[in-house]
């Protein structure tokens, strides 16, 4: 979905060409026309997507906190492969993901280890194919004590803890690399990758598939936010609802995007499904599903598979 932000800055620059403001954040359009400083020239940042080729996001924000301090310099690009901007010589912290997300927030844009990104409350049955979009259907807490919230969209990006800009070229050390790495030229290179891990479940052997009207699931144990320069999913545990769709006469499967998993000794994983009957019966089956997910090959590409549910036959059709 194309990011509405980006809509808005284009008419924006229609009018004024050189900036826009929003919140505590300059937001430069492209190719920056801003007056930085005497003698600065543009410099250029690229997007090298060798990690996720298939990713198409509909545009990136780059983002560069000073280290001197300071209001965040951001420069959102439509695609994905960036474009010059016009940068004070410094040193920055520097963080680029996809604007391109509906679902997802942000909090604490000032600060570059703790600018995080969540997802907002919703309803536990928001899984359901027929639910307006948001709208809240069913709990927005779950008995367990969990808020409900949204997953959020496929998001792709990368952090680097120091860049340094200067007239002989740029200089910079990435999150979680400890070797400095110089350039003689005024390029910088993003190289993005996956933040949201994506879960899939198959349940198998459901018998009496064919009595049900509605169905959807929901995954518990979830993190709500994300820390974008660690990676790291951060808030209380919450659980996530995902459709739950007919892939076969005795299975169903969902597919959601997420900010991993918070499960530990007192947190669990669980996958739950909801049935309604066409005689306006409802059931529910839980499964723990914590070891599936802390055991994954890939923790960015999580199977999680459950089976054996017999629901009873459906009688006649009776109410709502």
């Amino acid at each position: 979905m194309k990011n509405p932000f980006i809509t808005i800055l284009i008419a924006f620059c229609v009018i004024c060409p050189s900036v826009a403001f929003t919140g505590c954040t300059w937001i430069y359009d492209y190719p920056c026309c801003c007056e930085c400083g005497e003698g600065d020239k543009p410099f250029e940042v690229f997007s090298d997507w060798h990690d996720c080729p298939n990713a198409d996001p509909g545009g990136m924000a780059y983002i560069f906190f000073p280290l001197s301090g300071g209001e965040p310099w951001r420069f959102d690009f439509p695609g994905k492969e960036g474009g010059p901007v016009l940068l004070p010589d410094g040193e920055f912290h520097v963080m680029a993901f996809n604007d391109d997300t509906s679902n997802v927030l942000f909090g604490n844009e000032e600060d570059y280890s703790g600018f995080y990104c969540y997802c907002k409350e919703t309803g536990l049955y928001n899984g359901l194919a027929s639910t307006p979009s948001g709208t809240p259907v069913g709990a927005t807490i779950t008995e367990d004590g969990e808020k409900v919230v949204s997953p959020p969209d496929e998001m792709w990006g990368e952090s680097v803890e120091w860049f340094s800009l200067g007239n002989d070229g740029v200089a910079y050390r990435r999150h979680g690399v400890d070797k400095e790495t110089t350039y003689g030229k005024r390029i910088f290179f993003i190289y993005p990758h996956m933040l949201t891990p994506r879960y899939r479940y198959v349940a198998t052997g459901i018998k009496n598939l064919s009595g049900v009207a509605r169905m959807c699931a929901s995954l518990s144990g979830m993190a709500p936010g994300l820390v974008l320069s660690s990676g790291k999913p951060t808030g209380e545990p919450a659980t996530l609802p995902v459709s739950a769709i007919k892939t076969n006469d005795d299975e169903v499967a969902g597919t959601m995007f997420t900010f991993g998993s918070l499960a530990n000794g007192n947190v669990l994983n669980k996958l739950t499904l909801y049935f309604w009957m066409t005689d306006g019966k409802k059931y529910k089956y839980e499964f723990d599903v914590s070891r599936q997910i802390a055991d994954a090959p890939d923790k960015m590409n999580v199977l999680i598979t459950v089976g054996n549910i017999d629901l009873p036959e459906s009688g006649s059709p009776s109410g709502d």
